[in-house]
Order: structure tokens, then sequence, then C-alpha cells
């Protein structure tokens, strides 16, 4: 029963994944001038390469290293996080930086809807549950 389409969640991930991309490498440029921000640079790039990464293929390993990157609530804090980490430069960084901000805190809201359902890539590989299912049978039967 969701209301956004899982289409949506790819395409959202896709273009903050990119814009992000573009922002970090602007400020790979200040390597000479302000070691600070290129160093944020550095931390963006491997916080927003595999965003744009995971919506075409999930690593086994990820999941067990990283399992902040398959839940609402932890896509939308690391989107916050980044969106600090990207807004340092021009008017571009500033812009992408809200734009991630913006969508970091609608995916936190998203965690905490009943009418959202996780897109297919955030579930574990191998399980078919996911968070929040209650299709488990629970008779509390010992044996």
């Amino acid at each position: 029963m969701s209301v956004i389409p899982p289409k949506f969640f790819k395409i959202a991930n896709i273009s903050i994944g990119c814009i992000d991309i573009i922002a970090a490498l602007s400020q790979l440029t200040y390597i000479f001038t302000n070691l600070n921000v290129f160093l944020l640079a550095v931390y963006g790039l491997a916080l927003s390469v595999p965003i744009v990464y995971l919506e075409f293929k999930v690593p086994s390993n990820l999941y067990r290293y990283a399992s902040f990157y398959f839940s609402f609530l932890g896509r939308g804090l690391s989107y916050i996080l980044l969106s600090l980490i990207i807004s340092f430069g021009g008017i571009y960084n500033i812009l992408a930086g809200m734009f991630t901000f913006i969508l970091g805190v609608a995916f936190i809201v998203f965690h905490f809807s009943q009418f959202v359902e996780e897109p297919a890539n955030f579930r574990a590989p191998g399980s078919s549950l996911s968070i929040g299912d209650d299709d488990i049978d629970d008779d509390d039967d010992m044996i």
C-alpha cells in the first residue's frame, strides 16, 4: 500500500548521487588553497559514489558493513551528513547541499510513515522478509 512508486526512489537516489558527485569533484579543486574543503570532498565522494552504485548492483558484503544504506532512516541521515559535507564552495555546492538536505529529511519522514514501502534494493540479499513485515508466525510455542 505504497503511495509513492518505487521508481521515484531510484530516480531520487541516482539524481542525488550524481549531483553530489559533481559537487564533491568541484571541491577537489581546493587542494592547494583549502585543504579542509579538499578532505571534505574526498569524504563526499566516498559517501556519494555508493549511492549511485547501489541502484544498479548490491554487493553482498556492503549490507554487513554499511547497513545504513539499506534503510530510509540511515539513508536520510547519510544524506543530511553528505549535504553538510558538500555545501562548501560555490553556489552550485550550496544548492546541491540544500537539495540533498531536503531529500534526507524526506527519507527520514518516509522511515516513520506507514504508507511508504521500502524499495527492493533495501532488502538484505537472501532474505524474504524486510524490516516492518508482519508476516512472521509468532505463536510463542515452546518445544
